[in-house]
């Protein structure tokens, strides 16, 4: 099994992804998001999507999915999704987290679908996902200009 940093260190060679791995914040639930997402000091755009319900909760298989999207495909021309090894190796990313773990996206990533999004960041495009469980937080985020 890979860590989350082992695998969102080798991502981030590839792409301009920022991320980060740490424990979980000691807050109220309805702040965990947006103090987890504050690590990389989002929202930064005009929109605050924690407060307008622009996030979506996804299950294990959408969360490994949308990962794996966020860290190798163009959110701007892209339209191809990602390998299946790809996916595995997102899912097997996860598995440090409990079973109770919540992942969290800022849009319909997922196959067969528009791809609406509410934004993160300043950027034309953004993706990825904020997960934690009863210890362990992170966020994977992509930014990206056409």
């Amino acid at each position: 099994m890979q860590t989350l940093e082992g695998y969102f260190q080798r991502l981030s060679k590839k792409t301009a992804a920022r991320w980060w791995v740490g424990p979980l914040p000691d807050v109220r639930t309805s702040k965990v998001a947006p103090v987890i997402a504050a690590q990389l000091s989002y929202p930064s755009g005009d929109f605050d999507p924690f407060v307008d319900g622009g996030m979506t909760q996804l299950n294990w298989a959408e969360a490994a999915y949308v990962l794996a999207l966020a860290g190798t495909r163009s959110l701007a021309y892209g339209n191809k999704p990602p390998s299946n090894g790809v996916i595995a190796q997102a899912a097997d990313a996860l598995k440090v987290l409990s079973g109770k773990a919540v992942f969290l996206t800022n849009g319909d990533w997922l196959p067969g679908r528009n791809h609406a999004w509410t934004p993160l960041s300043a950027a034309t495009f953004d993706c990825g996902v904020i997960g934690y469980d009863e210890t362990t937080a992170f966020i994977f985020w992509i930014e990206e200009e056409d």
